[in-house]
């Protein structure tokens, strides 16, 4: 048997739920105010503990309009359902269409400034996407293993997942970050990661930009590249590496500017210097080609 718990109750005086302990099987809708039904919360038991917050056990969060229509879980949580917001120290798992989140010191808030939805870990942060990084592979003609649901794996010491809009989901990393896919990883401190969708789309939708902060490093098969920042534009198939760039190449040697622009679906690299920052390159020694150097001609006399 199943308890739902109506908004008004809810919201109403203190001296109604003092009773509210300790009960069974929970379910709480919220909703939006054109009374759309906006989030769900299932609870193996729920406790009120005053001034409008609940402790649940056994949880699960279900998401029915903004990110995708995504289930959460947890083994207890603290609950405000007046004001949409949570919070919890044990492990939360997220599992969307598109990807799947978990981390420890979570936080949710169905509506913030910036959009809706908002989902976070403080601790012990991961997230696994199903869209790939790779400039030189486009998503469409990606091959994935049948066993092999994700290609794009991240962590990083705080995660933030938030929709900004009905076309757009944001991904926030912070600390430590290192994300990779199959032919492609980058370390930094701090990643912001854009998908982009069709409004009639259900799904996370394509990586549509990749902005990465302070000491990157991105590393690709014979390549590596560092900057103080870093723009993946993966509609447009290009890489900007800006403040103190440096590709690594193994077929080419080395390069370093200002600014440098890698393509996607080749080893091309065009360096754009500034005033007083002038661009270098430097090439792997050349052979020797049958040509002895350095020897004195006195050697043969």
């Amino acid at each position: 048997m199943c308890t739902v718990i109506s908004p008004g109750f809810l919201w109403g005086g203190e001296e109604h739920k003092e009773g509210l302990s300790g009960v069974k099987n929970v379910t709480i809708p919220g909703f939006e105010e054109n009374g759309r039904l906006s989030w769900k919360l299932s609870a193996n038991e729920v406790n009120f503990m005053g001034e409008g917050l609940y402790e649940a056990s056994d949880l699960t969060l279900e998401t029915m309009t903004g990110f995708n229509q995504s289930n959460a879980r947890s083994s207890n949580g603290l609950f405000k359902p007046k004001s949409g917001e949570a919070n919890g120290d044990s492990l939360l798992t997220v599992e969307g269409k598109g990807f799947s989140a978990e981390g420890e010191q979570w936080i949710w808030r169905e509506r913030t400034d910036e959009g809706q939805h908002l989902m976070a870990f403080k601790e012990n942060g991961k997230v696994l996407f199903e869209e790939d990084l790779n400039l030189g592979i486009t998503s469409s003609d990606r091959k994935i293993s049948p066993d092999k649901k994700f290609s794009t794996f991240a962590v990083a010491e705080y995660i933030e997942l938030l929709e900004l809009s009905k076309e757009s989901n944001r991904f926030l990393l912070r600390g430590k970050v290192s994300i990779s896919s199959e032919e492609m990883k980058i370390q930094c401190e701090e990643m912001e990661l854009l998908f982009e969708k069709d409004q009639n789309q259900s799904s996370l939708g394509k990586i549509s930009k990749v902005f990465a902060k302070s000491a990157v490093e991105l590393e690709q098969p014979g390549r590596k590249s560092f900057c103080d920042s870093l723009t993946i534009d993966s509609m447009d198939g290009e890489a900007v590496l800006e403040g103190n760039a440096r590709v690594e190449d193994n077929e080419w040697g080395v390069v370093r500017g200002e600014k440098i622009l890698l393509q996607k679906g080749t080893r091309r690299a065009q360096v754009m210097g500034s005033e007083g920052n002038r661009p270098r390159i430097e090439l792997p020694s050349l052979p020797s080609l049958g040509f002895p150097l350095g020897r004195k001609k006195e050697e043969d006399e």
